[in-house]
């Protein structure tokens, strides 16, 4: 249950180049911001070629155009659940840049009264290495916000990744009850859309699966339309809560 003050009609929009969040709150306020996505790579899987260099600890060593491309939000945090890196689209969902995130942890995004979970929580996350679930951020500016999270321990030694997805609003539900247990897409709009959701444009989609754009703008219409997605964002949404796709990032960034 979303706690009070929390925002439940949030949007992402996807366009050209950049970003864009739309959240409703209250009945006349619409909060909007935009980001810059930054250029992602070409190829679907990271290589030596596309690591950043120096800062070896630090958060631009995690900057690998996969995590900062990506339209769903990611953080990274070290063993002291110390934020050290979170991309565009992450800094949009906490409305602040990176630098300020960068300053807080876990627990400074934890509503006061659930604080004493985060520990328990965590031990049990490094020791079984993965974890998901519904948590609920309380964000710098006062509201509070439910999201989804799916996090993988030490994806480097001592940096655990979280990805973030707002949980699915009543029509969704009901529409998820519904659906066959089958998989929807096929695996080549799994894998089209899997590249969206990382940022990858459609001529860089194209160029990697050695097909047309046309044919790529065909397959993710394909998947808005066998998902009910109202857009490619929502799309990337849908599609990793019902399993369709997941991210993978490579192991040795």
């Amino acid at each position: 249950m979303c706690g009070v003050g929390c925002s439940n009609a949030l949007q992402w929009e996807a366009v050209p180049g950049s970003l864009v969040l739309l959240a409703e709150e209250g009945p006349s306020l619409m909060y909007r911001a935009q980001a810059t996505v930054r250029g992602a790579p070409e190829r679907g899987r990271l290589t030596s070629a596309h690591r950043p260099h120096g800062d070896a600890g630090g958060a631009r060593s995690w900057s690998s155009p996969l995590f900062r491309s990506s339209l769903v939000p990611m953080v990274l945090a070290d063993d002291d659940r110390q934020y050290v890196a979170a991309n565009a689209a992450a800094c949009l969902l906490l409305r602040l840049p990176e630098d300020e995130v960068l300053k807080r942890r876990i627990d400074d995004l934890t509503p006061p009264e659930n604080r004493s979970q985060v520990g328990p929580m965590w031990d049990a996350f490094i020791r079984d290495g993965t974890q998901r679930g519904t948590f609920e951020l309380l964000m710098p500016d006062g509201p509070r916000v439910q999201v989804e999270y799916s996090a993988t321990a030490n994806v480097r030694p001592g940096r655990h990744l979280s990805i973030l997805i707002f949980p699915p609003g009543r029509r969704e539900h009901r529409l998820s009850n519904q659906s066959p247990a089958r998989s929807l897409l096929t695996v080549r709009e799994r894998e089209v859309l899997g590249m969206v959701a990382m940022g990858m444009g459609s001529s860089w989609i194209a160029a990697t699966l050695g097909v047309s754009s046309s044919t790529v703008e065909t397959h993710v219409r394909h998947c808005l339309d066998k998902l009910g997605a109202r857009n490619r964002a929502h799309a990337i949404a849908l599609g990793l809560r019902a399993g369709e796709i997941s991210l993978e990032l490579d192991a040795d960034m």
